[in-house]
């Protein structure tokens, strides 16, 4: 029996940019299973996320609103408390669309809203990881940590599960193998948890909604043999813009997490990319279990499977590395591959389309293919027309935000107005930034002060303001933490991943 609504499967990674399948263009990357997901669907060239820190931009994913409006805006940790920033309980998620309407909803993996174990609208499936970042509230909420005491391997620090070996982990480009086995490392488990799911619901009588979440390939860039070592450093190439050293007048702002890259030799960042793209070949080789069991159950025609990631890493452009207070398109572009349900994809959809996307639209779209009312409570729009090639355009520019990295850190807002040929950056400290894109992709020349782009400047300035009046943003008025949990100022430190071994 033909279930009338199709399932739905969310996939989102960690920190991934937009340029690491081969599908969308990275030639040093294996991902054979992404690529092959992109070719029965549609891969997005332009998607971009509402923020280049997780909380905010998962927020976003599984609401349809931006940071200013779920009010997620930082990193959040359950500890701080009541004194804490938290997702409000009247913020809808996407399971409490699709659960009244008849969809068993699963979540399995990273969280990082700051919601303890409770998953928000997902009640009949949770498989849970990680005891900080608030995504547990007992230690015995820790699935991952308990089923790997079982197979004899102890779980030590954050309890998430990565633990590099310490004989080979190099402090200073923080790479190093795991010394959990692949059959036991924490995304493995997560994926044979997922596929277990999945052949529990075959010959359901209701559709499922499982949303997948794992921490590779966020930093530090830690993941099993043999994907660590699956690239040679030597063969890497890096960003055309890394020795772009524009990009260092943000470290200025007030934000501890982004880092400099000048301080790596050329050697060392090639390290880390290819130990980053292990890690993103680790992750294909799990989205290939996954479609497998799809297929396997004959479920997979009957699926709208969705690929994405919350935010990118800078990874040497500009200079620059990691995530912070930025808004440069290598933190703030997303891969984004939907795969729509067989009925939709035999009345014809486009391979690739470079129409602007938001990760605010995927609650729209994800509502749209499954026939369900539009969420009225969403800041997105539906993607469908882009898929189907009825328009090359669905909006006419998409929006980001940054206030802080994490809620108790000093704050330095940004807002950012992007249309496919400009982009328009706003600080209240006064840095703002305006790019060609159309010209200038790379966006090494900031024509903020330029006093030929006065007037450019000046419309993309207009067009943010006027956003942010109709959609309730009260910018340049942010969200403060109370004093009392704030972090002291004091001095730019190196970020405490990164440490020269003692000689």
């Amino acid at each position: 029996m033909t279930k009338a609504k199709p399932n739905v499967v969310l996939i989102i990674t960690d920190q991934q940019r937009f340029d690491t399948i081969r599908a969308a263009g990275c030639t040093t990357v294996y991902t054979p299973h992404l690529d092959w997901l992109a070719k029965g669907g549609t891969l997005f060239t332009h998607a971009y996320c509402t923020s280049p820190m997780c909380s905010p931009a998962r927020a976003s994913i599984l609401s349809g609103r931006l940071p200013s409006s779920h009010g997620l805006v930082a990193n959040q940790y359950a500890k701080l408390g009541a004194k804490g920033l938290h997702l409000a309980e009247d913020v809808k998620l996407l399971a409490d669309y699709l659960g009244p309407a008849g969809y068993h909803t699963a979540y399995i993996g990273k969280w990082h809203l700051g919601t303890g174990s409770d998953r928000r609208g997902f009640r009949d499936c949770v498989i849970r990881y990680s005891e900080s970042e608030g995504d547990t509230s007992r230690p015995e909420d820790n699935d991952y940590a308990r089923y790997a005491e079982k197979q004899g391997i102890d779980v030590v620090g954050k309890r998430q599960g990565s633990e590099p070996d310490p004989e080979l982990y190099d402090t200073w480009t923080i790479c190093g193998p795991s010394r959990v086995p692949l059959a036991h490392f924490v995304s493995t488990y997560l994926c044979s948890e997922a596929e277990t799911y999945i052949r529990s619901r075959a010959g359901a009588d209701s559709p499922f909604l499982l949303t997948w979440s794992c921490i590779e390939p966020h930093a530090p860039f830690v993941c099993p043999e043999p994907f660590f070592s699956m690239y040679n450093p030597a063969d890497m190439v890096l960003p055309e813009n890394y020795r772009d050293e524009s990009g260092q007048r943000w470290l200025q702002r007030a934000d501890r997490q982004l880092q400099t890259a000048l301080q790596f030799t050329e050697i060392e960042l090639k390290t880390m990319w290819a130990r980053y793209l292990g890690a993103v070949s680790y992750i294909d080789h799990l989205m290939g279990r996954m479609l497998g069991v799809l297929n396997d159950t004959g479920q997979l025609d009957n699926t709208l499977f969705i690929f994405t990631s919350d935010h990118g890493d800078l990874m040497g452009s500009h200079s620059l590395i990691l995530k912070g207070a930025s808004l440069y398109e290598e933190l703030i572009r997303v891969p984004l591959i939907i795969r729509p349900p067989a009925g939709m994809r035999a009345q014809g959809i486009v391979p690739r389309t470079d129409g602007l996307a938001s990760q605010i639209d995927l609650v729209p779209t994800i509502l749209s293919i499954c026939g369900l009312p539009p969420a009225r409570e969403a800041q997105g729009v539906d993607l469908s027309p882009l898929m189907t090639g009825a328009t090359d355009s669905v909006r006419d520019a998409v929006q980001a935000e940054f206030h802080s990295t994490c809620w108790t850190e000093l704050m330095s807002p940004l807002r950012m107005w992007m249309t496919r040929d400009w982009k328009y950056v706003e600080s209240r400290e006064g840095d703002h930034e305006l790019y060609h894109l159309a010209a200038d992709p790379l966006e090494t020349r900031n024509l903020a002060e330029d006093p030929q782009y006065t007037e450019q400047r000046a419309k993309m300035a207009e067009a943010l303001h006027d956003w942010c009046r109709r959609s309730g943003d009260t910018w340049p008025e942010v969200p403060t933490p109370a004093p009392e949990v704030m972090k002291p100022a004091g001095p730019r430190h190196h970020y405490s991943w990164f440490h020269r071994p003692k000689k």
